[in-house]
């Protein structure tokens, strides 16, 4: 059966309930702190109607989480955001501003504040994430060495903020769940790892974990069910992959 299907991800819903395992959001999770539990992110990179198919699924078994939005066309689709946020979402900024500004600093606080202030115009915004951006060479979480995210009315960024150091950080970036040289910034300081690269794999891996830390994060643009759309994101990732290789 092929993995990043929605048919799959149902497998792993249904999995965590059956285990009976708490699901949250990245301001829940900071609010509540909880001693187990699965710490569940979707980075919308593009495609926002695949994340609207995945947050539907999950609103059928019960669960919500976090979806975090670029403010570029390929992500910002105000009637999709506002839809996930009323299946009981939490919406956050998946920022980039210190690429789009060339690495210059006062240029992409002010890109920051403008481009948080559209998305709070479409739903409440109260945690960020960094857009990884392989190819460009500025870290965006740099942006808040010179700023306090704070002084926006932030309440954390999720790789920055969020205590990893007795969880397992778990991403699909490279069209696998084990860490690899395509995986250039989306890891997290102190994060555990685990032997699990498969959604079959990782099924197994959170049956055996029921009582474990485990944050997931996932990129709703690979998981769909349609044959031609899964092979062209197939290519699409082979493909980034082996640009990323270069990079390293």
């Amino acid at each position: 059966m092929r993995d990043f299907t929605l048919e799959k991800y149902e497998q792993l819903i249904k999995t965590i309930k059956e285990n009976k395992t708490a699901v949250y959001g990245v301001k829940k999770w900071q609010e509540l702190k909880p001693a187990s539990g699965i710490l569940l992110r979707h980075d919308v990179d593009r495609k926002p109607r695949n994340a609207l198919k995945v947050a539907e699924l999950e609103h059928k078994f019960g669960i919500s989480c976090t979806y975090y939005f670029r403010i570029t066309k390929n992500s910002f689709d105000e009637t999709t955001i506002k839809r996930i946020y009323e299946l009981g979402n939490e919406i956050g900024y998946h920022y980039e501003d210190l690429s789009l500004a060339g690495g210059d600093y006062e240029k992409a606080i002010k890109l920051f504040e403008k481009h948080l202030q559209k998305l709070r115009s479409v739903a409440p915004v109260e945690t960020i994430a960094m857009h990884g951006r392989p190819f460009s060479p500025y870290d965006n979480r740099d942006l808040w060495r010179r700023y306090n995210h704070r002084d926006f009315g932030i309440l954390a960024e999720a790789f920055l903020n969020v205590d990893y150091s007795a969880m397992y950080y778990l991403t699909d970036t490279g069209r696998t769940w084990r860490q690899t040289k395509a995986n250039i910034r989306d890891t997290v300081k102190n994060g555990l790892a685990a032997d699990v690269d498969s959604t079959d794999s990782l099924i197994s891996f959170i049956r055996s974990n029921a009582n474990r830390k485990i944050a997931l994060v996932m990129h709703p643009e690979r998981w769909t069910d349609n044959l031609i759309a899964w092979m062209i994101q197939y290519f699409s990732d082979i493909t980034v992959n082996v640009a990323k290789g270069f990079l390293r």
